[in-house]
């Protein structure tokens, strides 16, 4: 048998090789991975062994489930309960769980029509190109950023409350002040990005003004968080210094009450653990190379998928991330909602289970006494005091008041 590529000169580029169409006795280059053209001399950026668009389609509709059931959940407690409405913090959570809601749902738009186009090129929507930019570009980011600022913006009405006994219902001005103006910034911010349809590529301008504005979100945002923490921590240890240390050291008695509210600072933990990856992965690669670079692992690319999904955990879990590690919340979501009225009842059928070898029948008080006790240990911590929250004692957005004067 004749070897028609030794008698063919074919020159394969890229350690491309030459192969036999038997069926039209031709030859043609078989080439490397990440390369192409008749004689595989272009070259591939993106990766193509994995459909990335389908990937981001599920991720997005998971994450609309996720945000739905999280902040419906939210929205249940923050608008049901009054204790809960009437405070400062209650009204920043209500605008964050609406907003939540409607940047997970552009997203899902977002990667629903990206999907679309990438299957049906031609189909109407492709003459419609800015829709990335509204959805994805303004849309989805300027409402995550919107998330990120109203959660320092709880972060610092709680250490008011630790820092300066700052009431939490007498002074609600102050939250819808920072709502109206956090709004008039980012309406102003995305407006130029609207007109000009996001073509910073050709105005250098719109890109400078857009790396700010990120830049600013980010910087101005963790900032707040910080200036929340240092008045938590300046607290704990005025009051400790105020109270004495006589159950224990300075050091254990300063992690029992970092630990009693622990629930402060796990919204910050949650948007440091979401941004930071992505941002050490996609500042220190190659500035050459794309993020799904052509020839990458099956690993490198989950994890790459995973952390780049971080980013839209934290606006996603609202009533993880403000609810559950509150015992204040916990114990109005039991007492004063549908849906945790139902959980009580299936934790206590499984505690009723697991206990009826000691014949302990658990009932609905049972689960608020719990967070009630856990509450009260944390106003003994604050106060020095084993004081009970009376029935007609008002709720703060806090589970300790410290001690006047």
């Amino acid at each position: 048998m004749v070897d028609v590529c030794n008698t063919n000169t074919l020159n394969c580029l890229n350690n491309g090789q030459c192969a036999v169409d038997t069926i039209l006795n031709t030859t043609y280059c078989e080439c490397a991975s990440c390369y192409g053209g008749s004689v595989c001399e272009h070259t591939i950026s993106s990766q193509s062994q994995i459909d990335t668009i389908y990937v981001y389609l599920i991720v997005s509709i998971i994450g609309l489930f996720v945000s739905l059931l999280n902040n419906i959940l939210g929205l249940e407690l923050f608008i049901g309960c009054s204790r809960v409405r009437r405070t400062n913090c209650g009204i920043y959570l209500i605008v964050y769980s609406i907003v939540s809601i409607l940047s997970s749902i552009l997203f899902a738009v977002n990667q629903s029509v990206k999907y679309y186009l990438d299957k049906i090129p031609k189909s109407d929507l492709s003459h419609y190109p800015p829709y990335q930019c509204y959805f994805a570009k303004i849309g989805y980011n300027a409402l995550v950023y919107v998330c990120i600022w109203l959660s320092a913006c709880i972060a610092v009405e709680r250490g008011l409350i630790v820092s300066w006994n700052s009431k939490t219902n007498a002074t609600r001005w102050r939250s819808i002040c920072t709502i109206i103006f956090l709004s008039a910034v980012a309406c102003g911010s995305i407006t130029p990005m609207i007109i000009y349809k996001c073509d910073w590529g050709n105005i250098p301008s719109l890109q400078t003004m857009r790396l700010i504005l990120v830049w600013f979100s980010t910087v101005a945002g963790l900032s707040t968080y910080v200036l929340a923490i240092l008045l938590i921590l300046i607290s704990f240890a005025r009051r400790i210094r105020r109270y004495g240390t006589e159950n224990g050291s300075f050091i254990k008695t300063y992690l029992k009450l970092f630990y009693s509210h622990l629930f402060i600072f796990i919204p910050p933990i949650a948007y440091a653990v979401g941004y930071i990856p992505y941002t050490i992965v996609n500042n220190t690669q190659d500035t050459n190379q794309l993020y799904f670079q052509c020839g990458i692992s099956m690993v490198e690319f989950i994890v790459k998928v995973l952390i780049e999904s971080l980013q839209g955990v934290p606006p996603v879990l609202t009533w993880l991330l403000f609810i559950y590690p509150s015992k204040v919340y916990m114990t109005e979501y039991y007492m004063n909602t549908w849906s945790g009225q139902r959980l009580a009842r299936i934790v206590m059928f499984f505690r009723e289970n697991h206990e009826k070898k000691h014949n302990v029948c658990p009932t609905t008080m049972d689960l608020i006494n719990d967070e009630r006790s856990r509450l009260n240990w944390s106003r003994f911590m604050m106060t020095g005091t084993g004081l009970i929250m009376s029935p007609r004692r008002e709720l703060t957005q806090m589970p300790v008041r410290p001690v006047e004067g």
